[in-house]
């Protein structure tokens, strides 16, 4: 493992469905898929123009305590994340939206072009999940987004804000109660570094988006019904995030202990060879964290762990 990575990994009901939903629904590609004897899937993970997503059923158990991920079609249809897919200017993004809806997707909010300069539409998975499509259009900067909208974009701290900066082509949103001071509390904890930070003229927020190495993380309010944060559904979790390290994962959970970090998965060498440990930030989110320690080969992991890495799910027995 070269590379620091994000992967935004939402919750479904049925993964092995939600694989081929996805797929036939918004393009994405099946990239490591481990299933046991019986066939049922262990991991799996989906590649969009080399970003990647994962694909988990419903999970509860000793380490998560009173925690639980579920899918948002158990939850009364509120998600606690979302996820914003960039789509590169190879992919038509009016024929993406048509081809999404062909597949069932419910469209909340169908193509159109943004303040901001971008050209995006929105719409709910098989289970729920919001999903935003954006891709980018002309440049708009920041004066004359103040200027079109009456916020007010800041950074915490100073210098001046880079909304321009590479973003990341997908970018999970995590829903707070108190966003502000998650944003400060997540760059503490975690590391984290703060982006953009966008307030309307009572200082209240419209939009904020931390970076981690090259990747995105927005923050945000539950700012719709189909939003949630984890205290309002019952400390549960629709989607997870999982970053990647290339050094330092020790000094990485120290860090997290320290600013108030409950850990619900010491940290630990893992089979694979991977050393990792699991979080609830301060509103419950839950974050993994990895990073590489013993690098292995697909057959030796899938001897490690009893398990059948393919890419397609074979058919259950």
């Amino acid at each position: 493992m070269d590379t620091a990575h994000l992967t935004a990994t939402p919750i479904y009901r049925d993964p092995r469905q939600a694989l081929d939903w996805l797929e036939a629904a918004f393009g994405f590609e099946i990239t490591t898929l481990l299933t046991d004897d019986l066939g049922a899937i262990a991991h799996a993970e989906m590649g969009f123009h080399g970003a990647s997503i994962g694909v988990a059923g419903p999970w509860s158990g000793e380490i998560l305590g009173a925690t639980r991920m579920q899918s948002p079609a158990a939850l009364e249809g509120q998600a606690t994340q979302l996820c914003r897919i960039d789509l590169p200017p190879s992919v038509d993004l009016d024929a993406h939206h048509d081809r999404a809806r062909a597949a069932g997707a419910q469209i909340t909010q169908a193509p159109e072009d943004q303040f901001y300069g971008a050209r995006t539409y929105r719409a709910l998975d098989l289970d729920g999940h919001v999903w935003t499509f954006s891709q980018a259009g002309r440049s708009v900067s920041t004066a004359e987004m103040e200027a079109a909208t009456g916020l007010k974009v800041v950074m915490t701290p100073d210098p001046a804000p880079t909304p321009d900066a590479p973003r990341s082509a997908v970018t999970p949103y995590v829903s707070y109660a108190d966003p502000a001071a998650a944003y400060g509390w997540l760059e503490r904890a975690f590391g984290l570094e703060p982006r953009i930070y966008v307030t309307d003229d009572a200082g209240g927020l419209v939009h904020a988006e931390m970076a981690f190495r090259d990747h995105t993380i927005g923050v945000s309010k539950a700012w719709s019904e189909r939003h949630a944060v984890p205290g309002d559904v019952g400390g549960r979790n629709t989607q997870s995030v999982h970053l990647q390290l290339l050094q330092d994962i020790d000094a990485h959970h120290a860090r997290a202990v320290a600013a108030g970090a409950e850990i619900i998965r010491p940290l630990e060498t893992q089979a694979y060879g991977d050393r990792t440990y699991l979080a609830l930030d301060l509103e419950g989110h839950i974050w993994s964290f990895g990073q590489t320690v013993a690098p292995m080969s697909v057959a030796e992991w899938d001897d490690k762990l009893g398990t059948h890495t393919q890419l397609r799910p074979a058919e259950p027995r």
